[in-house]
C-alpha cells in the first residue's frame, strides 16, 4: 500500500460519501461491488484485487471501472483513499461493539452524560492539584490587554466563555475564534499584554501561530491544552488538559467539561488576586440587568 503523505487537496476527498452516492447512481455489478466494499472497507483497502472481486461476485475490471467512476486514476489510488478514510473515521463505519445497557433511553443518556462530566472534572482536579495558579492570575490581573484564542467547537466556546468571565472583573479582554484575526491581533500586542490559547488537541495551527507571534512581541502566553503537544511547547506556561474519551460515538465529548472547569479556575484565581476591586464592576453588571427585571440576587449575573 502507498505510504506517501497526502497533500491537503487529497485529505478532503471523502471516498465513503462517493461510494454511498454510487449506490444511488450505479447499476448491477457496480452496486454489488460498492455494497461489498462498504460492508468490509478494511478488506477492500488491503486485500488482493482478486479476493475483492471474488467476494463481491464481480470481475476485476469492474473494480477498475468503479475506481474511475469515483474520480481516481485507478484501483491503487482508490484503495489509498479507502485506507486513509479508515484511519481517520473507521470507528464511525462500524456498529459500536459495547452492548446496549438494559435501561430506558432517558436513563442511558442521563447516566452516560453525567458520568462523563464527573470523570472529566475528577481528572482535571487531579491533573491541576499541584499546579500553582497564582503566577498566571497575577499576570492576567495586571495585563494591559488580554486576548483569548480558540478554534473549533469546544475550544472556541472556552475562549468566548473566558472573555465572558474576565470582562466582568473590569479587565480588558477579547476572544478571537477567527484564524486570521488571531494572527493579526497577536501582531500588535505589547509586552504588558497576555494571551491565553485553548486547544484540546494542541495542534490548532492558528492558535499556535498567534501564541508564537504574541511572544515574539513580548506578550506573556498561557495555554490550556494537552501536555507534550505543539501548543504546549509554544506557550510560556500550561494548564494541562488530561482526559480520555469513553469511545461512545453517540455522546458529545466530555472534554468540554474539562475546558469549562479550566475557564472557571482561571477566572476565580484572577478574581481572588484582584480582591475587592472586582466588586464594583460586578455590581455594575448586575445593576445593568435591572431593566430586564432580573433582580433575584441568587441568579447568576447574566442569563
Amino acid at each position: 500500500m502507498d505510504k506517501r503523505v497526502p497533500d491537503d487537496s487529497e485529505r478532503t476527498v471523502d471516498i465513503i460519501a462517493r461510494l454511498q452516492d454510487r449506490l444511488e447512481r450505479g447499476r448491477g455489478a457496480e452496486i454489488r461491488l460498492v455494497e461489498s466494499i462498504l460492508a468490509d472497507p478494511q478488506l477492500a483497502a488491503h486485500a488482493p484485487i482478486a479476493q475483492i472481486a471474488e467476494r463481491a461476485g464481480v470481475s476485476e475490471p469492474t473494480i477498475t471501472r468503479l475506481a474511475r467512476a469515483l474520480g481516481f486514476p485507478g484501483t491503487r489510488e482508490m484503495r489509498f483513499h479507502l485506507a486513509q478514510a479508515l484511519a481517520i473515521g473507521g470507528a464511525y463505519l462500524r456498529e459500536p461493539s459495547a452492548p446496549v445497557e438494559e435501561l430506558p433511553l432517558s436513563g442511558q443518556v442521563v447516566a452516560k452524560v453525567a458520568s462523563g462530566a464527573h470523570a472529566a472534572l475528577d481528572l482535571m482536579s487531579m491533573a491541576l492539584a499541584d499546579i500553582d495558579l497564582e503566577p498566571m492570575a497575577k499576570e492576567i490581573s495586571r495585563a494591559s490587554q488580554i486576548l483569548v484564542y480558540g478554534t473549533g467547537g469546544s475550544s472556541s466556546f472556552a475562549a468566548v466563555e473566558l472573555q465572558n468571565r474576565l470582562f466582568r472583573l473590569g479587565l480588558h479582554v477579547t476572544a478571537h475564534t477567527d484564524p486570521q484575526l488571531q494572527r493579526m491581533s497577536a501582531s500588535v500586542l505589547e509586552p504588558k499584554a497576555v494571551v491565553i490559547g485553548f486547544s484540546v488537541s494542541g495542534q490548532a495551527a492558528s492558535v499556535m501561530d498567534a501564541v508564537t507571534i504574541a511572544r515574539q512581541y513580548g506578550a506573556r502566553a498561557f495555554v490550556v491544552t494537552t501536555p507534550n503537544s505543539p501548543l504546549a511547547a509554544a506557550g510560556d506556561d500550561i494548564l494541562p488538559l488530561t482526559f480520555k474519551e469513553d469511545g461512545n460515538l453517540y455522546k458529545p465529548s466530555s472534554m468540554r467539561y474539562a475546558l469549562l472547569s479550566a475557564v472557571d479556575m482561571i477566572a476565580m484565581a484572577t478574581a481572588l488576586t484582584l480582591g475587592k476591586k472586582v466588586l464594583e464592576p460586578l455590581r455594575r453588571v448586575r445593576h445593568s440587568l435591572a431593566s430586564q427585571n432580573i433582580k433575584n440576587p441568587n441568579l447568576p449575573i447574566g442569563d
